[in-house]
């Protein structure tokens, strides 16, 4: 894990613009009052599109620190049941790994236990184990499972708690193969006010950890995993529409059609200032 770039303040000037933002999470929360998001993942993304491929392609990993934490719930997979929770908010259940053998060894329980936490951590050393334990549950190819793969840490450092809250405190952005970077900023439950201000702040971090910086953005999006990406973003300079884009899907086709326009027009995209 690469260490946490420079969080910039929480109320800063930035290439794109609160007004933007703002007005393409207002969207999104209103075309979601209408299609509700599945509970498993009512998670929202920040997808970055680059102009070339980060790293060679090789896998490097970075934390963003986000003023509102994503995550209501956690579990804590351990060698053994006795450890001391310190104080964390929100407070974590403990499955030990003889627990896990006991009580969750059908796919359909794992398949629970996944869907019941928001995040998971897990001691390092019983990392070689987990996928045995786990399953396909956690340790799924499929890209809307690999978010509940746990997070490793060392329970037995005495200050695991502190790592423990910065996890809490912040999302993950992974730079691998590919043109597009996914991190999730918010939840769909959240406040709008809430949205928008992990949103500023996650570009500005995102950004940070790209090569090149600014000059390898193409474009910056929001979504759900259920709607239509919006646009907040552009390298371009070009203006959209003046419409506010939803989703929606024909239940027989399954085709993408727009399904409203609103007045005032939501994703104006930002020239970029160089930098």
């Amino acid at each position: 894990m690469s260490p946490l770039p420079p969080q910039p303040p929480a109320a800063t000037s930035s290439t794109v613009p609160r007004e933007t933002i703002d007005r393409a999470v207002g969207a999104l929360l209103k075309w979601h009052r209408h299609h509700p998001p599945p509970p498993s993942d009512n998670f929202i993304y920040l997808i970055l599109s680059l102009k070339t491929t980060p790293h060679n392609g090789r896998r490097r990993s970075f934390r963003l620190s986000l003023p509102n934490p994503l995550f209501s719930s956690i579990c804590i997979f351990t060698n053994n049941s006795g450890v001391e929770t310190q104080n964390l908010n929100p407070s974590p259940s403990i499955l030990s790994v003889s627990d896990l053998r006991s009580l969750y060894s059908s796919r359909d329980s794992l398949a629970s236990l996944s869907a019941s936490f928001d995040l998971f951590l897990a001691d390092r050393k019983i990392a070689s184990r987990l996928p045995n334990l786990l399953g396909d549950a956690f340790y799924s190819k499929k890209k809307k499972r690999r978010s509940k793969e746990p997070v490793l840490i060392n329970l037995a450092n005495p200050a695991w708690p502190n790592k423990a809250r910065e996890i809490l405190g912040s999302t993950q952005l992974v730079m691998e193969g590919g043109h597009c970077k996914g991190v999730r900023v918010g939840r769909v439950s959240m406040e709008r006010k809430e949205i928008v201000e992990n949103v500023a702040v996650a570009v500005e971090a995102a950004v940070r950890c790209v090569p090149k910086k600014w000059y390898n953005i193409r474009s910056i999006h929001i979504k759900s995993t259920e709607s239509v990406a919006l646009p907040i973003y552009n390298e371009s300079g070009e203006e959209d529409e003046d419409s506010e884009v939803a989703l929606e899907q024909d239940k027989g086709s399954k085709r993408k059609v727009l399904a409203k326009k609103l007045k005032g027009g939501v994703l104006k995209t930002v020239k970029r200032a160089k930098r």
